[in-house]
């Protein structure tokens, strides 16, 4: 019979330890009740050490991707609102023969956690990898209220959005990097490969060549002879940079340069913007207090300079001074999103303003997405088609003047 370890606390409030056998947890609540004693946990001794060893097991693997988090969220939160409780929603879960081995193994751990009487935002607090603060604080606070569903619902829904503005941005580089990439590719190819064997030729006739077709040939020796070495010069200064990038002052001056950079530190901007009008809408909307709200939203933010500009706003939220004239004093986020905000606490609907603010700042994101990729794409073409042609023209101009001199 299974060995269970409890701690409860008597009619008298003593608390009391111990372990007792049963067949099921629910079999030694009982059993404890009709001791009069009100059980506060009650841990199956064999799970829970199976538990700790895959968790050491699982500490070194991969946490749960953000995509997949969004579809495991939001499947939770139908089951759910279905009427199925949360350890047999995540236990449905778990079962499920489509999901990846390491998820699987992250599920079978929090509803091990949750069988042994841990609350479900405790049983995710183990596993911080996958399920981050804020992640935790949404939960908490939807276990604190009664509303489970309705929260779940609104998590999975607000993930599931970030999920998508994440890949409308990744996919929108998706055209311009194949090209960049085919084009250096080709580049390399022909100044390494074939204008060597073609300046061969070009040495053999003794002709004087044009500047063009000297300064391709010298190019494509200094290519063939220290390509290997700029490729090594360019790995070393990647693992360098980022080493450096470890370094909190340093990462925050080249965040403070990216938001510099024109268009590109726009587009930046409203995507942080986005991400965070929406995380302090989710959670406002939770019931979550206002400085845990700002706390959150601050850790989902990548950039430094934005996330500083937080924890100062967070400081004179804290002194006293209203949410919008915090971010304001900053001088760092637009001023529709310091607007919205202000209206959002007058009318005492700040959570509706800030997910419009949300809205507002995805489409503004979407929008410059577009117009940097329509810029982009001709600049590249126009950059690479016009390497390739001076190329070409390298080796065709000396034979167009030695065809000439024949005739």
């Amino acid at each position: 019979m299974p060995l269970f370890q409890f701690e409860a606390v008597t009619y008298a409030g003593k608390t009391e330890r111990g372990t007792v056998e049963g067949d099921s947890l629910r079999a030694v609540r009982q059993l404890l009740l009709s001791k009069e004693l009100v059980p506060l946990s009650i841990v199956d001794v064999a799970l829970t050490q199976a538990v700790v060893n895959d968790r050491r097991l699982f500490s070194s693997r991969r946490s749960i991707s953000s995509k997949d988090l969004a579809i495991l969220s939001k499947q939770l939160a139908l089951l759910v609102r279905s009427g199925i409780s949360i350890e047999d929603g995540i236990s449905i879960l778990s079962e499920d023969s489509s999901i990846k081995k390491h998820t699987r193994k992250v599920l079978d751990s929090i509803l091990a956690d949750i069988r042994s009487g841990l609350p479900l935002s405790q049983a995710l607090a183990n596993h911080p990898q996958s399920f981050g603060a804020f992640y935790q604080g949404i939960v908490a606070a939807a276990e604190q209220s009664g509303q489970m569903a309705e929260v779940l619902t609104q998590l999975a829904f607000f993930l599931e959005k970030r999920e998508a503005l994440k890949q409308k941005a990744l996919g929108a580089l998706v055209y311009p990097a194949t090209l960049a990439s085919i084009s250096i590719v080709v580049i390399i190819f022909l100044m390494t490969y074939v204008v060597p064997q073609i300046v061969r030729v070009f040495e053999s006739t003794k002709q004087t060549m044009p500047v063009i077709t000297q300064v391709v040939m010298a190019m494509s020796n200094f290519l063939s002879k220290w390509g290997l070495v700029l490729l090594l010069a360019g790995l070393v200064s990647t693992l360098i940079f980022k080493y450096l990038l470890r370094r909190p002052d340093f990462k925050y001056r080249c965040h403070e340069l990216c938001l510099k950079i024109p268009v590109v530190g726009a587009l930046l901007l409203e995507f942080e913007t986005a991400r965070f009008a929406g995380t302090m809408a989710l959670l406002l909307g939770a019931n979550i207090p206002i400085l845990s709200a700002l706390h959150y939203s601050k850790n989902t933010l990548s950039n430094l300079v934005l996330k500083r500009t937080i924890e100062q706003a967070e400081v004179r939220l804290s002194e006293g001074s209203s949410l919008a004239k915090a971010i304001a004093n900053q001088g760092i986020f637009s001023p529709i999103l310091v607007h919205l905000i202000r209206s959002g606490e007058a009318s005492g609907q700040l959570a509706e303003m800030l997910r419009y603010a949300a809205e507002n700042a995805e489409a503004e994101a979407e929008h410059k997405t577009k117009l940097f990729t329509n810029l982009l794409e001709p600049l590249l073409i126009l950059l690479m088609g016009g390497l390739v042609l001076g190329i070409v023209m390298a080796v065709m101009q000396p034979i167009l003047e030695m065809n000439n001199g024949i005739r």
